[in-house]
């Protein structure tokens, strides 16, 4: 977790230069925010990196060297429920990145690690759908040119057997055909899956420690759950400050949506 991404690949930098804080007034580069923050990184001041990360995400930037950073600084904070979510937020726009990996699996082992010391409970949810974990490691413009490929590549598979006279080449063409309709359902599936197409609601993180889950968007609303520190969650509902989540163990109801993240920003 001690990497640091020292530059941002951004197209938005190159279009548009300045980031508009309105609580100053002031203009600044979308660069010079970020370099800053590495700065107070190595320096160690891990708040304020994060002050100038964060203003860039809520400026709308969207980048897995922002988000690595990030989850690096929330991480050395000790803050691991954010720092999961931004290794999170990497992954779905780098999939296999092995800095952000090691550092999502090292921030789940610290929080598994600090409650089987306080409370003798050292599982934190993180678990996947099989085909989550399969789709993993591409990302969703792979899976999706690999549609088109294999859907072109079926056409033109048929095309040319109907135009083939030799057996042996029809043959072949014969045994082509339905592997590669086969590996074209795998691949539609698995766009499927990482898109979370079939799954309601949004996939996200919770970010704090013991964050009560109610029956309804309302702070005196009956208390139903408690959610944990790194858990994922599914928000299917916002209303007025509150999400509406689905967490495992079909635990279901409403917290305060400044408790959780999702990994795909609005």
């Amino acid at each position: 977790m001690r990497r640091l991404a020292a530059s941002l690949a951004l197209v938005a930098a190159t279009v548009v230069s300045t980031v508009v804080l309105p609580a100053t007034a002031a203009a600044e580069r979308i660069d010079e925010i970020f370099e800053r923050g590495n700065e107070a990184y190595y320096e160690g001041n891990t708040r304020h990196a994060i002050r100038q990360y964060e203003r860039l995400v809520e400026a709308g930037v969207h980048d897995p060297d922002l988000y690595y950073n990030l989850a690096t600084a929330y991480a050395r904070d000790k803050r691991w429920g954010y720092a999961i979510l931004y290794f999170e937020r990497t992954l779905a726009l780098r999939p296999g990145d092995e800095g952000a990996e090691r550092g999502l699996k090292a921030a789940r082992e610290t929080l598994a690690r600090r409650r089987a010391q306080t409370e003798g409970e050292a599982e934190v949810t993180t678990s996947r759908p099989f085909g989550e974990t399969v789709v993993r490691p591409l990302s969703e413009n792979t899976l999706a040119w690999l549609l088109l490929a294999l859907d072109l590549g079926l056409f033109g598979v048929l095309v040319a057997r109907r135009y083939t006279r030799g057996e042996s080449a029809r043959l072949a063409l014969g045994i082509a055909a339905p592997l590669t309709a086969v590996a074209l359902v795998l691949a539609g599936a698995g766009l499927t899956i990482k898109t979370g197409a079939l799954e309601r609601g949004e996939p996200a993180i919770v970010l704090e420690e013991n964050v009560v889950v109610r029956e309804g968007p309302d702070p005196r609303a009956a208390r139903r759950a408690e959610a944990r520190e790194g858990e994922r969650a599914r928000v299917i509902e916002r209303y007025d400050g509150f999400v509406r989540v689905r967490l495992p163990g079909g635990r279901e109801g409403w917290m305060s949506s400044s408790k959780v993240g999702t990994i795909r920003p609005a």
